[in-house]
């Protein structure tokens, strides 16, 4: 997730800390390297869908794999969810880009990752827990490791006060959610120094 929203006054900031930074912070210190990078190729709006990401419509450039060749990642997590949702994108076209991402970050030297959303305290994503059991079978039927959020999140006392618009979490369950990612991503940043 891009992790913009509108503040009090209706301006559109970026939540920092943002889940990469913290993200990164954790890996370095595990690992007492600081060439461990995060970076999040994350594009906002709601064009910001996986079928336009492999597609090159969604504002961040090339059509996958090309991007992700280019980043020189050798993990990538992939997100998507919220917009998917919105977007009028069946769950079965869903699980397919899904799938058609793995293949692509695969074949292209890289360890993929998938990552639940968040649930959201808004009315206007009623099918997100679907999308998120799409994501979680995709995973299981490609055997890719699945950072689980929606059900963590739900189980954080107040989770619903940490979220802005009732749609991005803020800097306090980012961190919350980047330790999540910590213990997905670790072993394989583990497996990636030592090759």
């Amino acid at each position: 997730m891009m992790g913009d929203a509108p503040n009090a006054y209706g301006m559109v900031s970026m939540v920092a800390p943002n889940e990469p930074a913290v993200l990164q912070t954790l890996l370095q210190a595990q690992f007492n390297d600081l060439g461990v990078t995060v970076r999040s190729g994350a594009t906002g709006g709601t064009a910001s869908s996986l079928q336009n990401e492999l597609d090159g419509m969604d504002g961040g450039g090339q059509a996958e794999p090309a991007r992700m060749i280019q980043s020189g990642a050798r993990i990538a997590i992939q997100a998507h969810t919220l917009n998917d949702n919105l977007g009028g994108e069946t769950v079965d076209q869903y699980a397919a880009y899904l799938g058609q991402w793995i293949q692509d970050a695969r074949a292209s030297g890289i360890r993929p990752v998938l990552e639940e959303a968040a649930p959201t305290c808004d009315t206007d994503h009623p099918r997100l827990p679907i999308y998120v059991s799409a994501m979680d079978a995709v995973a299981k039927q490609y055997n890719v490791p699945v950072i689980a959020q929606y059900a963590y999140v739900q189980s954080i006392p107040d989770w619903q006060t940490h979220m802005l618009n009732c749609l991005i979490p803020d800097a306090y369950l980012d961190a919350l959610k980047a330790k999540q990612e910590l213990t997905v991503i670790a072993p394989l940043v583990e497996a990636v120094i030592g090759e």
